[in-house]
């Protein structure tokens, strides 16, 4: 169960959003225990990605990652009704893959990952990176996600599939996450936002944000 704590706390974060939704977040997020990593990810020979935050900060700052995303897409006004089976599998989707790219240490997803962000990025690469890895989501590292994700045959690459499906996901649920992304932009484009503004504003108001 929410300890009070984090339910006041939710609740007050809710602001114009679903506040119920954002619950659902946080309840989902116990139910998938990758999100609260106990255990650092130990390196690897040859390994570029570094540990990930120590145990008492991935609570508070991986979830509100995940609330943060959840709200933008609120903000855009694409959420499926709460409690319907397609605004859960959004929620275990933003969870999920937050987890695997933190957590796993298969070859396959370590190598997406960091040549998502090198592909989209640039010289920031490392920069938004390590950010990821301290924060959880940005809408740098999404956005270098899903735009990894749309490459000819990326998933074709040998383990792929097999090392997110060691985290109850895949290409649909991935598929979900592009779709959320693309009409997200499109919705805000019309109102003269960015989707790394509406973002970048959600995060500040969720757990784990840098002003705490």
């Amino acid at each position: 169960m929410i300890g009070h704590s984090e339910t006041s706390q939710a609740r007050a974060l809710g602001g114009s959003h679903r506040p119920h939704l954002l619950l659902t977040a946080l309840s989902l997020a116990l139910l998938f225990p990758a999100v609260a990593l106990s255990q650092p990810v130990r390196n690897q020979p040859g390994s570029t990605m570094q540990p990930v935050a120590q145990p008492s900060r991935t609570s508070s700052v991986y979830i509100g990652s995940v609330m943060a995303l959840l709200a933008t897409f609120e903000d855009a006004g694409i959420l499926p009704p709460e409690g319907t089976p397609q605004a859960n599998g959004i929620i275990k989707a933003v969870i999920q893959f937050q987890s695997a790219f933190l957590k796993s240490t298969h070859p396959a997803i370590r190598q997406f990952f960091t040549d998502a962000h090198r592909v989209t990025l640039g010289p920031r690469a490392e920069e938004v990176e390590t950010a990821f890895r301290q924060t959880g989501w940005s809408a740098d590292t999404f956005d270098a996600v899903i735009t990894a994700g749309h490459t000819n045959n990326v998933w074709n690459a040998e383990g792929l599939s097999e090392g997110f499906r060691e985290f109850n996901i895949g290409k649909p649920d991935f598929d979900i996450l592009a779709r959320l992304y693309e009409e997200s932009r499109a919705a805000f484009s019309t109102q003269g936002k960015t989707f790394q503004q509406v973002y970048t504003q959600r995060r500040r108001e969720m757990p784990g944000a840098k002003s705490e």
